[in-house]
């Protein structure tokens, strides 16, 4: 038997493999030479879309989660703002604690831009959005930022379902005041008060679901406030003299005792709330629409500049 290629060609029919070869991966490598500004490009976007989501999902549970630090850097007047982060959950003074995804309308209504800022960071812009969730009626509770984020190029939105209220209640006794045929005082849960809440808001007294009550004394560190037939169902305003603070701390809360004692025929029944409004609110605006948290939709949108 006898070789049928020589050297020579045995070695020019392997350059031709390996040349064979060598086309479909010369094509690959063109491909992705030619690509590869588009491939830097997706990789650059995911990176920035990932930083994005990241940045708006940690500002969201900030603010849903957390009463901020101060706890109450609403009313404290001894912090700069420069140093408050701010966190819109209710906190609970006896517990020592947020309650997480109630959202504290005081606190809504005193969040501003600059607050919301310094949580996202200035490479961002935003748009806040509050709104209750109720398919007849809806209520806007809150909206700030950039209202132009449809035109932006790339959008973030994190959407959390909160509890949320135009106006806060501060202390309540719910299903609970039954008139059982002979006079009884109720003791509602105290609520606190300072110098710097006091000056800053007026506290109320809601009377609702009011079924055959007629007549009402209401104490608050013995002060009396009286409800008669005409004006049960009305808020009536607390004295802001009837509230305990003390002028030299003006930021140290003291508690409030408050007592309930109504008369009313047999199978009566009220619902009683202790309001904290902004100064300036009015009777007509408090009610239990107001008053009672709803279902709320937290939406924030966020863009780089």
């Amino acid at each position: 038997m006898f070789d049928i290629l020589s050297e020579d060609s045995r070695g020019f029919a392997i350059s031709m493999d390996l040349l064979l070869a060598l086309i479909p991966l010369t094509l690959v490598l063109g491909f992705v030479v030619a690509d590869m500004d588009n491939i830097l490009y997706q990789m650059e976007d995911t990176v920035f879309r990932g930083a994005t989501d990241r940045a708006a999902s940690d500002a969201v549970t900030a603010l849903i989660t957390t009463s901020g630090d101060p706890y109450d850097w609403e009313t404290n007047t001894t912090v700069s703002q420069n140093n408050i982060v701010a966190g819109l959950a209710q906190y609970d003074t006896l517990k020592g604690a947020p309650v997480e995804g109630t959202i504290d309308p005081i606190k809504l209504a005193s969040l501003n831009e600059t607050h919301i800022q310094s949580l996202i960071g200035s490479n961002y812009q935003y748009f806040l959005n509050v709104t209750t969730i109720n398919k007849t009626a809806p209520a806007t509770l809150k909206i700030m930022g950039n209202a132009n984020y449809p035109n932006a190029k790339d959008v973030v939105k994190v959407e959390r379902v909160v509890l949320s209220s135009k106006l806060k209640v501060v202390s309540s006794l719910i299903s609970q005041i039954k008139y059982s045929g002979a006079s009884q005082i109720y003791t509602i849960p105290s609520f606190q008060t300072n110098t710097a809440s006091i000056n800053s808001y007026d506290y109320w007294i809601l009377i609702a679901n009011n079924q055959r009550f007629t007549a009402a004394s209401v104490s608050v560190n013995n002060n009396m406030i009286n409800f008669t037939s005409t004006n049960i169902n009305s808020p009536q305003k607390i004295d802001s003299a009837f509230l305990n603070n003390n002028a030299s701390t003006p930021n140290k809360y003291f508690n409030n005792i408050v007592t309930l004692n109504a008369t009313g025929s047999f199978l009566s029944s009220m619902d009683f709330y202790i309001v904290q409004t902004p100064k300036g609110t009015v009777a007509s605006e408090i009610n239990k629409d107001t008053v009672l948290p709803q279902k709320s939709k937290f939406d924030l949108y966020l863009w780089v500049n």
